[in-house]
């Protein structure tokens, strides 16, 4: 396997994450089992399992929401488990599982898939946005355990991004009234963050997918501290690299 985990992300990404291929990778899937067959099969039926699910409270889940989520999670699971031939391959494999555990609301594998795959390969950009929406106060998580998390992480790049989807991920539990302290931890978060981040991080001029999801949480950032010419100037960064979250939580 001679692409770089990040490069594996995105191929496995443009290809399961959307209806674009499905009738390619539905005729790649029914041939000869391989061990990618098994990598693009979790990831399309990972991905299946959170559309059938949709964007819905659990408590407001139908029966038939809750069955097909649990499904299509139960077939990921078993294709992701599959025993991979190289670190760059497993590493992959454990980064998507984390979300399959996030689905089953297993914190204890949650962890565990996610240090798997950072011990294969160090600072997998996939890993550490799974793990990081696994353990947020909508999820898993709380804001002590999702802060504690972002501060450890050594990588400046990573770390720049995590900040600030740590904060927008807080403006959107307030956005929502998650939960009684989401305007609390907001608030918190924009005086300990907010300034430093506005001037220390800056758009990322290369094509790479951590460049991407940055610029992505840079220009929201600036629409939610209603810094409307800033974000217009971040438009040139997003065309056709607007990425699913955060601009799912707003509609």
């Amino acid at each position: 396997m001679s692409l770089s985990s990040e490069n594996l992300t995105r191929l496995i990404d443009g290809l399961c994450l959307s209806e674009a291929h499905g009738v390619l990778i539905k005729k790649y899937l029914s041939a000869a089992d391989s061990e990618v067959r098994e990598l693009i099969a979790g990831a399309r039926n990972l991905h299946i399992a959170w559309e059938r699910r949709g964007g819905n409270w659990g408590n407001t889940l139908s029966g038939e929401q809750i069955d097909g989520f649990g499904n299509y999670l139960q077939k990921a699971h078993e294709n992701l488990s599959h025993r991979f031939s190289t670190a760059v391959l497993e590493a992959e494999s454990f980064a998507r599982l984390t979300r399959v555990y996030m689905g089953f609301s297993d914190i204890e594998a949650v962890q565990s898939s996610f240090q798997n795959a950072s011990y294969l390969v160090n600072d997998h950009l996939l890993a550490h946005l799974n793990y990081f929406k696994a353990i947020s106060p909508k999820w898993l998580g709380d804001v002590e355990l999702l802060g504690r998390f972002v501060l450890n992480v050594e990588d400046k790049s990573l770390k720049n991004l995590l900040k600030l989807m740590y904060v927008v991920e807080l403006y959107s539990d307030k956005y929502y009234s998650t939960y009684d302290e989401a305007k609390v931890n907001y608030e918190k978060a924009k005086f300990d963050y907010v300034s430093k981040i506005l001037s220390d991080i800056h758009p990322l001029e290369d094509d790479s997918l951590i460049g991407i999801y940055t610029n992505n949480y840079i220009a929201c950032l600036y629409r939610i501290l209603g810094m409307q010419l800033k974000e217009i100037k971040m438009s040139k960064y997003l065309v056709a690299r607007r990425t699913n979250y955060p601009w799912a939580y707003f509609g």
